[in-house]
């Protein structure tokens, strides 16, 4: 499975469980979002822990997350260090957040 969606509490965790979040995993990313976007806690969570690369469509999926769920406070998780740096050199760190942990982004946004 591609993804595994978890709700506790106030946030929504999607997990997203493939090594490499490009073209072709995109378009299943934003439709799963698509049919849960009613269903979205007060925070979404993404679990980018599993991702070893991301291309320019994995970043437009993240990028219209964040367009789609304007009144929700989106966070990534578990970033590993390329995604981190991808993040920084395209400042998406400036609109969504990064933590260590899901315990990290729920208390910051707490």
């Amino acid at each position: 499975m591609q993804f595994d969606i978890i709700e506790k509490g106030q946030y929504t965790i999607v997990q997203i469980n493939e090594a490499r979040f490009d073209a072709k995993l995109a378009p299943a990313f934003r439709e799963q979002l698509e049919k849960i976007k009613g269903n979205i806690r007060e925070h979404l969570v993404l679990d980018l822990g599993e991702v070893r690369f991301m291309d320019s469509s994995g970043l437009g999926a993240v990028m219209g997350a964040y367009k789609m769920l304007r009144n929700t406070k989106i966070s990534i998780v578990n970033p590993q260090k390329p995604i981190l740096d991808l993040l920084k050199l395209t400042r998406m760190d400036k609109l969504i957040l990064s933590h260590p942990t899901i315990e990290a982004a729920v208390a910051a946004t707490a």
